[in-house]
């Protein structure tokens, strides 16, 4: 299924703000960290070089009071979970094709 880059976002948005207190914040600390790196880094490789020298893992672990390896794991299992969920509701996700007056545009309406 072919969805664009808005519908996307919007959906994880939402199951990012269903998620658990803990979840959320941790989820959301590390990915805005990683955004900004993303935005400070001129190419692929300085944003490497930052990541290692920033690790949001890291700064997860001393704002969270938990391990590193903690931080990482909690990840990977909070994007685990996003992942899951967003491809149930993709799969639930359903166009309905009306005619518009018989004529050659469709009009899709989204259902979930």
């Amino acid at each position: 299924m072919d969805c664009n880059e808005h519908l996307m976002k919007m959906l994880v948005r939402e199951i990012v703000a269903k998620l658990p207190e803990k979840e959320k914040a941790l989820y959301q600390f590390i990915d805005e960290l990683e955004v900004r790196l993303i935005e400070s880094a001129a190419t692929p490789d300085q944003y490497l070089n930052l990541l290692k020298k920033y690790s949001p893992y890291h700064e997860a672990a001393n704002r969270f009071d938990i391990s590193p390896y903690k931080a990482r794991t909690m990840m990977h299992r909070i994007e685990w979970k996003i992942a899951a969920k967003l491809e149930e509701k993709l799969q639930h996700l359903k166009w309905l094709e009306h005619p518009s007056n018989g004529k050659r545009i469709k009009k899709g309406y989204l259902t979930f």
